[in-house]
């Protein structure tokens, strides 16, 4: 390239921030252990056995200069870990970080900045379980449960906590286990995940239901002696700011003298 020609980079990505967040929300693990910028190599180098040299800057209120590195060239790495300290990111707000590459000549390039969220609002954990409502006094779905499972098993999401706000996004999960208490081996197949936007106040204050089926692979293959596990997580945007504890629901399909289970 000439070396007087500017280049344009894309956004530097960061290690366990979600790319398709453009918030860039940066988990509360992250915050307190620090953060990892991810920049490619730079599509052109400087001629063999020059000078080329990576800046990593982190703009908030002005620019920081986070790490400056020479490399000659030709350089054999694909990529450069960069990592911020958690000094760096105490105060909530936005910051933004981007790099730069000067060349030979010390003509720069820069790239495109990424915005990063620093927000240390705690996690809630343990909100209320979900219900089963077709479940029995002990817990168990049955060849007798209204509606019958292998129509599908409605999750009862209680009453949200007052934190959360329309667009929210409630976050359900269910597994199945070959045991009666949720516990061993995960049946993989039966994993399903429904995530359900907060669409008005009455969804928060009075909670909402999701259906888990078709009934194969999701509830078939819990049959004697088996369990499922539900939780939900609330996000706002890409943030997870709620956590639920578990629900356990029972599975009998079993009726006596009759070796085949109940269902289609």
């Amino acid at each position: 390239m000439p070396p007087s020609e500017i280049l344009i980079y894309d956004p530097p990505k960061v290690n366990g921030v979600a790319d398709d967040d453009p918030e860039g929300y940066i988990p509360l693990d992250l915050l307190q252990k620090g953060i990892e910028v991810v920049v490619p190599i730079w599509r052109r180098q400087s001629p063999d056995g020059k000078q080329d040299t990576l800046i990593v800057w982190m703009r908030r209120s002005g620019d920081v200069e986070i790490s400056r590195k020479a490399y000659i060239t030709p350089i054999s790495e694909l990529e450069f870990i960069v990592p911020i300290g958690p000094e760096y990111l105490v105060a909530d707000g936005v910051i933004e970080v981007f790099y730069e590459t000067r060349n030979y000549l010390n003509n720069p390039s820069y790239s495109l900045l990424r915005k990063l969220t620093i927000d240390h609002a705690p996690i809630y954990k343990d909100l209320p379980e979900v219900d089963f409502p077709a479940a029995d006094f002990f817990g168990y779905l049955n060849c007798d449960s209204k509606p019958p499972i292998w129509s599908g098993v409605e999750v009862k999401v209680p009453p949200l906590p007052s934190f959360c706000k329309v667009g929210d996004v409630c976050r359900v999960e269910w597994i199945g286990y070959l045991s009666p208490n949720g516990s061993g081996d995960r049946i993989t197949s039966t994993y399903k995940v429904i995530n359900k936007e907060l669409l008005n106040d009455l969804e928060i204050e009075n909670g909402f239901s999701v259906t888990i089926e078709p009934f194969a692979p999701h509830l078939e293959p819990m049959q004697d002696n088996a369990s499922a596990i539900s939780e939900y997580s609330v996000y706002r945007g890409a943030k997870l700011i709620g956590t639920s504890k578990k629900g356990l629901v029972r599975f009998d399909r079993i009726v006596p003298g009759n070796p085949v289970p109940c269902g289609p």
